[in-house]
């Protein structure tokens, strides 16, 4: 992993994978509830992002065979937009909640995992810092999640 300071969104349309941090609750419209931080500056940028994360996180849920509020997907591809791949991050189990660092711990398994079956294909994955804006986590409490994803993970903090 490499640590990034500055605006994540500097690096739109030049990264392999934009990963946004999220939860998994969906309206009644079917879309995403995306209403703070990254999650809502790409939801007021791509008004169809959150309508497309949550048939995607409907579809990835339906090829696990279950439905689990507690357990959702933690990773997954929501689309492309103006040439960007983007991603998603679970951290909560509901937008309510502060984020959880068993889901954080998760969600760094399985990008772990993601990041290094992909090595060849995916040279750089970005991702905002997990939790600690929104999700109400200390930053030195998430720190030791996730120092273990790859060097192709660049993890941002806003300055």
């Amino acid at each position: 992993m490499i640590l990034e300071k500055g605006n994540m969104w500097d690096v739109f349309g030049k990264t392999d994978l934009f990963m946004l941090t999220t939860n998994p609750i969906r309206r009644k419209d079917g879309a995403i509830v995306m209403g703070r931080g990254i999650a809502k500056q790409a939801a007021d940028k791509y008004p169809k992002l959150p309508y497309d994360f949550g048939y995607r996180l409907a579809q990835a849920e339906h090829a696990q065979g279950y439905i689990e509020v507690m357990y959702p997907v933690d990773i997954g591809i929501i689309g492309t937009y103006d040439k960007q791949m983007v991603g998603w991050f679970m951290v909560k189990d509901h937008w309510r909640n502060p984020a959880a660092p068993a889901i954080i711990k998760r969600s760094v398994n399985f990008l772990t995992g993601w990041a290094n079956g992909r090595a060849r294909t995916w040279n750089r994955i970005d991702l905002n810092f997990p939790g600690i804006g929104n999700g109400k986590l200390k930053r030195e409490d998430v720190l030791p999640l996730i120092e273990k994803l790859p060097d192709n993970v660049h993890v941002w903090e806003y300055e």
